[in-house]
């Protein structure tokens, strides 16, 4: 039977399935449906569309019913983690305080909504002052609907524990350990939901138009000196993300608890998914600021060079060229001169790249293709960053890797290179073996690099399977706080050799992603976005080296 609620992916977008989830989580925990339960996911449903005599319907677009029911399904399964464990530092979770978190989760943020009569804006002018309306709005539903006396008095509290723009009090609101836990979860779940939405970037539009409705009410200035950050644009608020989780979301959830870790109990797998979520979205972030991994086509956008029908007429030439060459019976030459002539003749590669097409289609020409290129793998604002030091042993990487085909010996040099300007103690590449899902460690440094070599591991575990089967980079500089290091893989590996930091980056040749390229252990401190950068850089000249070779060995079969 497969578990209510193990899917965080589909029912992102859907009411019905996010209600129906928390419904069946409570009847594995408790047994039996709950009247209560049933009627508040029915009435919290009909407040946001507007069908109470004393409410408009909801108008902002990022405090909405979807987020509510985010907020309340991720404290379901939180507590669902929690009674998992069941033991004495995990005393169980009964049923009248699920409700009143469940409670707490759908009206923490129903102070956004208008009351009838109320004629001006949309709703987030109550951005700095919802929570005490959502409380008030909490309390009146709860007698009304003859709750239990102590939630009425419990579920406010828990709301009062969202007010993120204030230090976190909660001594003396609750009155045993599970109703804290409890207040702990709701709170924690309100910013996980945020931050792991699958639509998070582009909700922030959303969310700004509200602070901004905000600001004009409040008034920008009695704001400011309140001590409230205060955006001049949602691009503002976007470029700050990865500062906000690592400045705040991060410390508060410490505060709170870490109540997060319960869905790794939930889930029963090993994972967080929620966590997972999180960091893609911060990857995103920062790779929105490194456009030198960009597509082709992306970049020759960007820079305005050619239109999005133009890139897509050339992707379909690019198509069918790839078929006709697929389908060629393979060619044979007898001496390298004979090959080159062939290579310059274009007999022996039909299968021309995306900027060859738009030069055919008269798009762009030679000179803007290289700019393009250039930009593609070196962009400016990327090499003014670099050292002179830096720069020379990248370059000094690039001509060595010309004779790659010496032997892995030197493969091996240049990771030990690599270590050097990392200041890192070790660095290897993971090769992902799609036949057997596994990957593969090649060319190891470091310490253990003998054992490490040619052993294997899931291609789907540890940091390395999540920078695989995502695509995009990650920074760990505490594997003892990050859920996506696998420690038993990691002692397997490396015995007793300890895994402090890790930097990894995929590894793609052609578009098509064959694997990663890590470096272990940052010698002072932690690694950083600008050894990110430069990783990124020496992984692109490993593959595009590698492409050559392999190139240059079709050629000759």
């Amino acid at each position: 039977m497969t578990q209510a609620g193990t899917s965080i992916k589909s029912d992102n977008n859907d009411i019905r399935i996010r209600t129906s989830l928390i419904k069946d989580i409570y009847v594995e925990q408790y047994g039996s449906a709950s009247p209560l339960l049933n009627g508040i996911l029915a009435d919290i449903a009909d407040l946001y569309q507007g069908k109470w005599e004393s409410h408009q319907a909801c108008l902002t677009g990022y405090h909405n019913l979807g987020h509510a029911l985010d907020v309340a399904l991720l404290t379901a399964r939180m507590i669902g983690g929690w009674n998992k464990l069941a033991d004495d530092d995990h005393p169980g979770i009964d049923k009248n305080l699920f409700l009143a978190a469940i409670a707490a989760a759908l009206f923490h943020d129903s102070g956004y909504i208008k009351e009838r009569g109320d004629d001006k804006g949309l709703g987030g002018k109550y951005s700095f002052s919802h929570e005490a309306r959502s409380m008030a709005l909490a309390k009146s539903y709860l007698i009304r609907e003859k709750w239990p006396s102590r939630a009425v008095a419990l579920v406010p509290d828990i709301i009062s524990i969202t007010k993120f723009h204030v230090p976190l009090e909660i001594q003396g609101l609750f009155k045993s350990k599970e109703e804290e836990v409890i207040g702990r979860m709701m709170a924690t779940a309100d910013l996980v939901a945020q931050m792991a939405d699958v639509d998070y970037m582009k909700r922030i539009m959303d969310l700004y138009e509200e602070l901004d409705e905000a600001y004009e009410f409040e008034g920008i200035e009695n704001l400011e000196r309140k001590g409230y950050k205060v955006f001049s644009s949602a691009q503002e608020m976007i470029d700050g993300t990865v500062g906000f989780y690592e400045n705040f979301v991060l410390p508060r959830l410490k505060q709170l608890g870490r109540m997060d870790q319960y869905l790794v109990a939930f889930f029963g797998d090993g994972r967080n998914p929620y966590l997972e979520n999180i960091t893609a979205n911060l990857s995103d972030q920062l790779m929105a600021k490194r456009n030198s991994w960009q597509r082709l086509g992306d970049v020759l956008k960007d820079l305005g060079m050619a239109t999005r029908d133009q890139i897509q007429a050339a992707l379909d030439r690019q198509n069918k060229s790839l078929n006709r060459s697929e389908a060629r019976d393979g060619l044979s030459t007898q001496t390298l001169r004979d090959t080159i002539i062939a290579w310059m003749e274009g007999s022996l590669i039909a299968d021309k790249c995306l900027g060859e097409h738009l030069m055919d289609m008269d798009v762009i020409s030679p000179p803007l293709l290289r700019k393009g290129l250039l930009h593609q793998i070196l962009p400016t604002e990327m090499i003014e960053s670099l050292s002179r030091r830096e720069l020379m042993v990248l370059l000094q990487i690039s001509m060595l890797w010309q004779k790659i085909g010496r032997g892995t010996w030197l493969f091996t040099q240049i990771l030990e290179m690599t270590n050097e300007l990392l200041n890192c103690e070790g660095s290897h590449i993971l090769l992902a073996k799609t036949e057997s899902q596994e990957m593969l460690i090649a060319i190891p440094t470091g310490p253990r690099k003998e054992q490490l070599d040619g052993q294997t591991f899931p291609a789907d575990k540890g940091l390395a399977g999540w920078v695989f089967s995502h695509g995009h980079p990650a920074i760990v500089s505490n594997v003892s706080e990050d859920e996506r290091f696998d420690s038993a893989i990691d002692s397997h590996l490396r015995g007793t050799v300890e895994t402090r930091s890790i930097l990894a980056v995929p590894l793609h040749i052609n578009g098509e992603l064959i694997g990663v390229m890590e470096a272990i252990n940052k010698m002072n401190g932690g690694f950083t976005g600008h050894d990110m950068n430069i990783l990124t850089l020496i992984a692109n000249i490993i593959t595009v080296s590698l492409e050559s070779v392999f190139r240059f060995r079709e050629f000759n079969s």
